[in-house]
């Protein structure tokens, strides 16, 4: 079996694509076969960003990396009904059983944070904490460095406990040095939650290559390798 990582964050724009190409990218200069998996991304214009961006880091094609793709940039559950296409759950577990059959690691991202919904099952919503909770992989969580960050964390961790995931630690991104809070977060959430802060990516016009030799010494944590 490949070894895989579930990258999910506390909010929108907090980096987890960032943070999932750093991953790639390592892996890669290793001489590793890197999967990258988007079941849905939103907010496609003339072209889906991160797929694109992990596409000409993988060398994988789009429409292996991403399985629905949206023009409108709301929540896949939106999205299908605006756009009149129904997102099929056993779709997205099937493309993931396919990755995981032809790379040594998979890195999967969701949309969002955990209680994003995607599209809805037997009744009820279906959300990113779900699709976790089926697949079983295990999570690193990708959290702000600043103020407000603590209380989105510990929501964070309190679902992945609810619902028995396995959480291999918390990326902090986009340092400034302008937060007394950012000195401190790292400290309160790792008391708080009982996860480990793996690394502080800071706020950069690069910020892949930023966080690259942030999660450098961190790989085999993640991996659990």
């Amino acid at each position: 079996m490949p070894k895989s990582i579930f990258v999910t964050a506390t909010d929108t724009g907090v980096g987890k694509t960032t943070v999932s190409a750093a991953l790639a990218k390592i892996l890669k200069d290793r001489g590793y076969s890197v999967g990258y998996y988007k079941p849905v991304e939103t907010g496609c214009g003339q072209v889906c960003s991160d797929g694109e961006l992990l596409s000409k880091i993988t060398g994988q094609p789009l429409d292996e990396i991403t399985v629905y793709r949206f023009t409108q940039p709301v929540a896949p559950f939106v999205a299908q009904q605006l756009e009149g296409e129904e997102i099929d759950i056993n779709r997205l577990y099937a493309h993931l059983d396919s990755l995981q059959s032809k790379y040594e690691y998979i890195i999967v991202e969701g949309a969002g944070g955990l209680k994003v919904p995607i599209t809805e099952q037997y009744g009820q919503i279906y959300t990113y904490a779900d699709f976790i909770y089926e697949t079983g992989l295990p999570v690193l969580i990708v959290a702000q460095a600043g103020l407000g960050t603590i209380n989105h964390t510990a929501l964070t961790v309190d679902v992945l406990n609810f619902i028995n995931a396995e959480i291999r630690g918390i990326i902090l991104n986009g340092y400034t040095g302008e937060d007394i809070s950012e000195d401190t977060n790292p400290e309160v959430i790792a008391q708080m939650t009982g996860v480990d802060i793996l690394a502080l990516c800071s706020r950069s016009d690069t910020p892949v290559d930023e966080c690259y030799y942030r999660l450098l010494g961190v790989l085999e944590l993640i991996f659990d390798c």
